[in-house]
């Protein structure tokens, strides 16, 4: 009954009909036995493959969920990933959904106008065909087919096969010549045009523009570029009706605060406004410094200082970079700005219908701004920022807009995040294949990709080795190979506070020049032809190792002065991969036993035997406390056989816990283990407990103690 009781009372939250979030929650929970895609089946032609668990950009600071759906955020349809975590580790979320509203109207046969809005937010109106190709794809500059004004397949084309998992030019190819922007691209195509889901709405029934969406976003490394994603849409007319004063905006339920922590942290959130202009001092790409001007409009959230649920710093907004444009303002805005800022709390103020929602994108005006003031109390609030009116989309023509998600603290660097986000948008100029130079937008600082590597889990050390990738690929932006070196990085003292380590818990712990290499080449090919050994390490502990990859600086410098003939002299800028690109978990370990007398309990006595652990009441490699893991803490059991029993007793006998260990050996998951907490979901008491081991190579019992 108190589940029944939360469902109606979330479903109320996000004006959805029950009966909606029902088969919602109903699929989130059957893609917990997937991994990847799974088919999302509706009666007739409407089918699609939904994805929007676990995807989620995680290169930079910015650990943004996606979806093929049109929304981003995880929209509580998967607790275990992050839906926007700002900064990485931190655990604290700014978004708990943000979707594409697109509208306008249409002229039946008889000349009567209708007035359409597609919503990803909160109306679900945008699904991918029914097609298994059409889920979300990943890849990176320096991707097999993605180089960008290339010529990648060498049919005397450009770009012209976009990474979707067809053959877009008819060559019989797929995907072998798409542009790879950034560190890490997704892609994916959905349409407005799947309406089963009005057969559990009572209003509100979907009518689609007839809409196909090709949705990119994008993720960089470097540090002026890692705390923003870009997000590009081309949203092509496929019906046959023309679409006039159409708006294009996003919906933005922002959620701000430590979700783990404090659940209901989304009733205190404030909104607000901001149109400025930046000028600043840059570098030319000539390597000369300039004075660069930057006009910047930008919805936003943060969260209200001192509520119960804890001050969150920092911000997170969502601005126009660019979108369609007609100097003349007649078919198109005459310059790129945002129309409509709307704020309103959750409940009555959510437009109920495509009328109401085309006049939050409308504003009061087609040809004015409306912007509406900051709030002044805390609430559960939403935004929207829209753009436009576009005069009309005929049939077949496409609307091309691009935004950016930023985060920052304080307001003065979240605004700088911002500029950093529009000078990338805006652009400059490639080396195409035949020579020529070629304008194009989202260009940011691209190091080397990172080599592809494996983590080798062993007794006391752990062995990293990769192949030489990075060597062989060009610089995405300048075409040269600029390769210089390698770094290997490690992150300590990670309890699961968030689904990665925090900055503060990186270190570097190995630099090799390429002059350098051939201490750790090992004479193979492929993975294993480097190859390095940390010893210093605990059994049983999570440890995160990444390799990154270094240029030699070449393809960005600064002019620092002229020599004596008047020639400039350069400081060349190495531009270093991030450990984000790479980064992987791995336990150390000690082989499964063959025989049984050798498995153990540690740390043993626990807490002890760790120095301050005693005074905390916690042991090195506890989890965090969280809803999941109420307890986070941790007892771990070593050198288990496989398809081993574990059942805990009382020293009077009682069972406390048992579980089945099938394999415990996979390095890339935590040891077998058990978090004090018993078989009816108690935390147990200090004393002394019984391990009783049994498995095909015989039955073991050991005693530990739990100090408390």
């Amino acid at each position: 009954m108190m589940f029944i009781e939360a469902i109606t009372r979330y479903a109320a939250r996000l004006r959805v009909p029950l009966a909606f979030l029902c088969l919602m929650l109903v699929c989130s929970a059957a893609f917990a036995y997937y991994d990847g895609y799974v088919p999302f089946h509706y009666d007739g032609p409407d089918r699609g493959v939904v994805r929007f668990r676990g995807i989620y950009h995680n290169v930079n600071q910015m650990l943004l969920h996606s979806s093929n759906m049109g929304f981003f955020g995880d929209w509580n349809s998967d607790p275990s990933a992050p839906s926007c975590e700002w900064p990485a580790g931190s655990g604290t979320e700014y978004l708990f959904a943000a979707g594409l509203w697109v509208g306008g109207v249409v002229f039946d046969d008889f000349g009567r106008p209708d007035t359409l809005v597609s919503a990803a937010v909160y109306q679900l109106e945008f699904y991918p065909r029914g097609d298994i190709r059409d889920i979300v794809y990943i890849t990176a500059e320096g991707q097999t087919g993605g180089g960008r004004v290339q010529d990648d397949d060498n049919d005397q084309l450009i770009d012209e096969d976009p990474l979707d998992g067809y053959d877009n030019d008819g060559d019989g190819l797929v995907d072998e010549d798409f542009a790879a922007i950034s560190q890490q691209m997704f892609s994916s195509v959905f349409f407005d045009t799947v309406t089963s889901m009005n057969a559990s709405r009572t209003e509100d029934f979907h009518k689609p523009l007839n809409l196909m969406v090709r949705q990119e976003s994008y993720a960089w490394t470097s540090g002026s570029v890692q705390d923003f994603i870009g997000v590009e849409y081309k949203v092509t007319n496929a019906g046959d009706s023309t679409i006039y004063k159409a708006y294009v905006a996003f919906m933005v339920d922002a959620d701000i605060g430590n979700v783990r922590q404090a659940p209901q942290a989304y009733t205190d959130d404030m909104a607000d406004y901001v149109d400025t202009t930046i000028t600043r001092s840059e570098i030319s790409p000539e390597g000369s410094e300039i004075s660069a001007t930057y006009r910047l409009s930008m919805g936003y959230m943060y969260d209200f200082p001192g509520d119960e649920d804890g001050d969150v710093p920092g911000y997170i907004g969502v601005m126009f970079l660019g979108h369609t444009t007609d100097p003349s303002g007649r078919l198109a805005p005459s310059e790129v700005e945002i129309h409509m800022f709307r704020s309103w709390s959750s409940g009555e103020e959510d437009p109920k219908n495509d009328k109401e929602r085309y006049r939050y994108m409308r504003g009061d005006s087609d040809t004015e701004q409306t912007i509406d003031p900051p709030t002044v109390k805390a609430a559960d609030y939403r935004f929207l920022v829209s753009a436009g009116p576009f005069a009309e989309i005929p049939p077949g023509s496409t609307l091309v807009f691009q935004c950016a998600f930023v985060n920052g603290d304080p307001f003065s660097t979240f605004l700088e995040n911002a500029t950093n986000a529009q000078k990338v948008y805006n652009g400059g100029y490639l080396t195409d294949t035949s020579g020529k130079l070629v304008f194009s937008n989202w260009l940011g600082s691209s190091p080397p990709p990172p080599p592809k590597q494996q983590l080798i889990a062993d007794d006391g050390k752990v062995i990293v080795e990769w192949d030489n990738y990075s060597e062989t690929v060009p610089d995405p932006l300048q075409n040269v190979l600029d390769f210089a070196g390698y770094r290997i990085w490690k992150a300590v003292g990670w309890r699961h506070e968030s689904e990665v380590p925090s900055g503060d818990q990186w270190q570097l712990i190995a630099h090799f020049e390429l002059e350098n290499l051939s201490s750790i080449d090992t004479g193979l090919l492929g993975i294993g032809k480097y190859r390095y050994v940390d010893e210093d390490v605990h059994n049983g502990l999570p440890y995160w190792y990444a390799v990154t990859a270094f240029d030699d600086g070449s393809a960005e410098k600064i002019k620092i002065g002229v020599d004596e003939d008047g020639e400039p002299i350069f400081k060349l800028i190495p531009r270093y991969g991030s450990y984000s690109q790479s980064m992987e978990v791995v336990y150390p370990r000690s082989s499964p036993a063959r025989v049984t007398g050798l498995a153990g309990v540690v740390p043993n006595p626990y807490p002890g035997m760790y120095g301050g652990a005693r005074e905390t009441g916690r042991a090195i490699g506890d989890m965090a406390e969280y809803d999941r893991d109420p307890s986070g803490r941790r007892v771990r059991f070593i050198n288990l056989p496989r398809r081993s029993m574990v059942r805990v007793y009382s020293l009077s006998g009682d069972l406390v816990w048992s579980r089945y260990f099938e394999d415990p050996t996979d390095p890339s998951r935590e040891p077998p283990g058990w978090n004090l907490v018993s078989r009816n979901d108690q935390e147990i008491v200090g004393g002394v407990y019984l391990m009783h081991v049994e498995s095909p190579e015989g039955e073991q019992v050991n005693k530990f103690v739990i100090v408390r």
